[in-house]
């Protein structure tokens, strides 16, 4: 194991060169220009095509492209004897995913524990104590999941998991310590209060709640209902707005992330294009914070940030090619 200084620098090298190989970026631009799957599987994985149905290549793909790059990043995360907390809290996110695919298995009764995204030995969960879930959590923040939730409670059990992930990996920001604080900060900041706009449109838009109704479903990290709130308090902001009406939103903080309006035409929001907009300029975030500070041991946060843009690159591509879209529509 290298020292922390040294592990960055061969950590940024190695990042560097795959770098150039990712698929963000101009270069995403070829997953959406291949015709068939097996195309798109020899442009990411540049291996022979394996012999499995049509049907089930895109899930195969998506799923070794995502098994791939939790590898990689383990394995660079190794190198450091104190690993980055952010960086570590961002790769325990598919634990908390993970604990959601358990209950469901527990509740509905299935004798073996479902497929799982491993991350080694930085998972906090005991999976092989599969089936007893409070052994499971135990001596975890998670450990207050410590029976199946019965299906009436799920929605509220789900939004608990997020909740937790979202606190935790806020602690994690505010823990660290280094010149890089700030674009950490920003980084993460920015993503998690779209998050939150995103789920505050899409519950009016979709589910017709009314402003109060939303409040409860959002992801604080400080006392709910606080306009102060970091993470939340943003999204207090999209409730007051009419969702058909772009005078509300022409001057809204975040207005370069809205859909296009033309004069004289039915305009309404929508949460989907705000939450690609957006991704897409965290990207670019990620990329910049990757290059100004190569030398911190921080350097795998934007690194897991770009290359999990990547991932999603893929999925989109994958799925539009199973479903028939054509190109500029899955863009």
């Amino acid at each position: 194991m290298l020292d922390r200084s040294s592990a960055a620098d061969y950590v940024y090298a190695k990042t560097s060169g795959r770098l150039s190989k990712s698929f963000v970026g101009q270069r995403a631009n070829q997953l959406f220009a291949v015709k068939s799957l097996a195309e798109l599987w020899q442009l990411v994985f540049e291996t022979e095509v394996p012999m499995v149905p049509e049907a089930l290549l895109a899930q195969k793909l998506e799923n070794d492209a995502q098994n791939r790059f939790i590898q990689e990043f383990c394995e660079l995360l190794s190198l450091f004897s104190n690993p980055d907390p952010v960086a570590l809290q961002l790769l325990r996110r598919f634990d908390y995913s993970n604990l959601k695919k358990i209950n469901f298995a527990l509740r509905t009764g299935q004798a073996s524990m479902p497929a799982i995204v491993d991350i080694g030995k930085f998972s906090t969960i005991k999976y092989d104590a599969w089936p007893n879930v409070a052994a499971m959590t135990s001596g975890t923040k998670l450990s207050w999941f410590n029976k199946p939730v019965e299906i009436a409670d799920v929605k509220a059990f789900e939004h608990n998991l997020d909740v937790q992930y979202v606190k935790d990996l806020w602690a994690a920001v505010q823990n660290y310590r280094g010149e890089d604080r700030p674009a950490i900060e920003k980084l993460i900041s920015e993503e998690l209060i779209i998050d939150n706009i995103v789920w505050a449109i899409r519950l009016r838009v979709y589910f017709q709640m009314k402003p109060e109704e939303v409040i409860p479903y959002l992801a604080w990290v400080g006392e709910m209902g606080q306009k102060t709130d970091p993470i939340a308090g943003p999204a207090l902001d999209v409730l007051k707005k009419s969702l058909d009406t772009y005078e509300d939103w022409q001057h809204w903080r975040y207005a370069e992330f809205l859909n296009p309006h033309e004069d004289g035409v039915v305009w309404n929001v929508d949460p989907r294009w705000i939450q690609t907009s957006a991704r897409a300029a965290n990207q670019k975030r990620a990329l910049q914070m990757f290059h100004r500070f190569p030398c911190s041991p921080a350097v795998l946060a934007p690194w897991f940030k770009i290359k999990q843009q990547e991932l999603d690159y893929i999925r989109r591509a994958a799925e539009g090619l199973r479903l028939n879209v054509e190109p500029e529509k899955i863009k």
